[in-house]
C-alpha cells in the first residue's frame, strides 16, 4: 500500500460513501479554504487501485519553507481498525516528511462519550480506545478542553429528528415563549439571494474575524452545489400592527367577560380568583396597547418592513449546519434568532433532514460564571443533544523542525500584528 495524491473527483466519490463523511471532508470545503490562507490537497491510502482511506489536508506554508497540515474532521478511515490506522499513519508521516512538513493536526468526527442533557456520561458510547490507539501511534492529544480552544469545537449541540416528528413541544419553555413572541410581533423569515451576501455580512461582521470575501466565496463555491444558504429575519411592521390590534381585541373581549362575571358575583365572598384574573387581563391589555403604539411608530419608520437578523447554514448529507448568525441589537427583544432557527429547522425537518447542528457549545455545564453559559443554554433549549468529540491531535512529522517552529511562532505572530 502507498500514499498517493488523488483528484477532487476521486476524493469526493470515496468520501460520499464513507461512514465518517462530513462537510469538512469535501472538495467544496477544500476549494473554499484554498482561497483563504491554505492549499488543499487530497491524499489516499491505496492498495493497488482500491482506496482504503483518504483525507483532505489543508496546508499552511509559514516562514523559511516550513509547512504544516490540518485534516478537518478527518481522516476518512475506520478508526477502530488499528492495523489500518497504523499503516496509514506511518506511510503518511513518510510521505509528508519528504515534503518538508513539521506536523499535522486532526480532529476526527467521532463522539468520545455519550452525554445526557445535563452533560453527565450515559455509558452508551465510549471511544476511549480510539484515543489510546492514536496515542500509541505517536499522536499528541491536545486535551479534553471544555470551551473553544481547538480549531473546531469539541462540544456541539445537535438536534436529531424526522419528517413526522414535531419539534416545537420538545423545546424548553423559554425558547417556545420567545418563538411565540416573535410570531406575535410580525417576524418573518425569508431566504436570501447571492446578491444579498453583503447585507448578510453587515449583521454578522463583528462576530468573527472572517471577511466579506469569505462569505462571497461560500456563496459562489457552495451555493452552486446547493450547500450554502442565508436567511433573514424580517420585521413586517404592517403585520405587527395587525397582530397587535387582533390581540388587543381578543383580550378586550376577555376582559369584558371577566368584568361581567365580577358584577354577577359582587356580593359573593369568593371573588378573589376573579379579581386576580381581572388584574392579569388588565396588564395584558396595557401591554397590547403599548404594542400597538410601538408597531405604529415602527410602521411610520419602516413601512416596507426591516431586516433585523440573519442566519447562514450549510447543507450536507441530509444534515443542516448553522454556521453563524447575527441581529441588530436594537431589535433584540423581537427574538429574531429564535424565530429564524425555529423556521429553518421546521423547513428542513419536513424535507427529510435528520440532524441539525447548532454548532459549538461549552462543555463546562456546572460553572455558572462560564462566559459561554448563555450560549450553551440557548442551543440546548432547542431540544439538542450534547455531542462530545474525541478532540484535537497533533502528529509530529519532523521533531527538529517542529521544535524550531514553536520557537519561531511568537516571532511569526508578532510580524502579523498591524502597526499601531
Amino acid at each position: 500500500m502507498e500514499i498517493v495524491q488523488i483528484t477532487k473527483e476521486e476524493f469526493d466519490a470515496f468520501a460520499e460513501n464513507h461512514p465518517n463523511k462530513n462537510f469538512y471532508q469535501t472538495s467544496s470545503y477544500g476549494m473554499l479554504m484554498d482561497r483563504h490562507s491554505f492549499d488543499d490537497y487530497y491524499l489516499a491510502l491505496k492498495d493497488n487501485i482500491t482506496i482504503k482511506a483518504a483525507t483532505l489536508i489543508l496546508i499552511d506554508k509559514v516562514l523559511f519553507g516550513y509547512k504544516w497540515g490540518y485534516c478537518p474532521r478527518g481522516f476518512l478511515i475506520d478508526f477502530n481498525d488499528s492495523k489500518l490506522l497504523e499503516t496509514f499513519t506511518n506511510l503518511l508521516k513518510e510521505y509528508l516528511n519528504k515534503r518538508n512538513f513539521m506536523f499535522i493536526k486532526i480532529d476526527p468526527y467521532i463522539i468520545y462519550k455519550s452525554r445526557d442533557k445535563n452533560g453527565n456520561e450515559t455509558g452508551e458510547i465510549d471511544n476511549s480506545n480510539i484515543i489510546n490507539t492514536l496515542l500509541n501511534l505517536g499522536y499528541e492529544h491536545n486535551g479534553f478542553n471544555l470551551n473553544f480552544e481547538n480549531m473546531k469545537p469539541r462540544w456541539n449541540a445537535v438536534i436529531t429528528t424526522n419528517a413526522e416528528e414535531p419539534l416545537f413541544s420538545r423545546y424548553n419553555k423559554e425558547i417556545r415563549n420567545k418563538i411565540r413572541k416573535a410570531e406575535k410581533m410580525g417576524i418573518e423569515v425569508i431566504k436570501g439571494t447571492p446578491e444579498s451576501v453583503k447585507q448578510f455580512y453587515s449583521l454578522i461582521d463583528k462576530k468573527h474575524s472572517r471577511k466579506l470575501n469569505y462569505y462571497l466565496d461560500m456563496m459562489e463555491i457552495l451555493g452552486k452545489k446547493d450547500m450554502f444558504e442565508i436567511y433573514f429575519s424580517v420585521l413586517n411592521t404592517a403585520r405587527y400592527i395587525e397582530k397587535s390590534q387582533k390581540a388587543f381585541s381578543e383580550e378586550e373581549q376577555r376582559n369584558n367577560e371577566i368584568n361581567q362575571e365580577l358584577e354577577e358575583n359582587i356580593n359573593s365572598n369568593n371573588t378573589t380568583s376573579i379579581i386576580k384574573r381581572k388584574m392579569a387581563s388588565d396588564a395584558i391589555l396595557n401591554s397590547c396597547k403599548q404594542n400597538i403604539i410601538n408597531a405604529t411608530n415602527l410602521y411610520k419608520q419602516y413601512p416596507e418592513g426591516v431586516i433585523i437578523g440573519a442566519n447562514a447554514i450549510i447543507k450536507y448529507n441530509k444534515e443542516i449546519f448553522f454556521l453563524i448568525d447575527g441581529y441588530k441589537q436594537e431589535f433584540k427583544n423581537y427574538c429574531p434568532n429564535h424565530y429564524a432557527k425555529f423556521q429553518i429547522i421546521e423547513k428542513y425537518r419536513k424535507e427529510g433532514y435528520t440532524r441539525m447542528h447548532l454548532n459549538g457549545i461549552s462543555g463546562d455545564f456546572k460553572n455558572k460564571d462560564n462566559p459561554y453559559r448563555g450560549l450553551t443554554r440557548f442551543k440546548l433549549g432547542f431540544a439538542a443533544n450534547i455531542e462530545e468529540y474525541i478532540g484535537e491531535f497533533t502528529l509530529v512529522i519532523n521533531k527538529g523542525k517542529y521544535k524550531r517552529f514553536n520557537k519561531l511562532n511568537p516571532i511569526r505572530n508578532w510580524l502579523k500584528q498591524p502597526i499601531a
